[in-house]
């Protein structure tokens, strides 16, 4: 790819090329939130890489995997290869990606409204014990209307009987 050359050594965040990346997504339409470039060297198929994960403000993650040379050997899109046809024009190859965003947004939606989160093992929700306490307190009112309903009906009852 010949307009972004990334830094293998150095890569980072603050990395000319990095910012310059997500500088192309988003005149292509797709805001990044969230720019990381993982520090672990991997391999596949022979080829050394390190990626960079990009997350757009709809969710969507991008994961560029750069080769030692520099360029990008692999796009991944929410987890799954994306095939690129212009592969040596970074720009037509953004606007490739911001495309394949666009396309499958609607079911990536779906998919993240019915993944259920849990809450971590550790966090309690306060809902049951908020409900029993607010069920306390309003059967303890209502004793104590009770109470002063009597007491009424028993001075009524005494101012009538004197």
């Amino acid at each position: 790819m010949k307009n972004l050359l990334f830094s293998f050594e150095d890569l980072s965040t603050k990395d000319k090329a990095v910012k310059q990346a997500a500088r192309y997504f988003s005149r292509a339409g797709a805001n990044v939130v969230q720019q990381e470039v993982i520090p672990t060297v991997k391999r596949t198929s022979g080829i050394s890489y390190r990626e960079m994960a990009l997350t757009f403000a709809d969710s969507q993650r991008v994961l560029l995997r750069i080769k030692q040379s520099g360029d990008i050997f692999q796009v991944v899109l929410n987890g799954k290869p994306l095939p690129i046809k212009s592969q040596d024009d970074h720009v037509k190859a953004i606007a490739e990606i911001v495309k394949a965003m666009d396309a499958g947004r609607s079911r990536f939606q779906k998919l993240m409204a019915a993944a259920k989160v849990r809450p971590p093992a550790g966090i309690r929700t306060a809902a049951p014990r908020m409900e029993q306490v607010l069920t306390e307190k309003r059967d303890a009112l209502r004793s104590a209307i009770d109470d002063v309903r009597q007491q009424i009906a028993s001075l009524r009852g005494a101012a009538a009987a004197a």
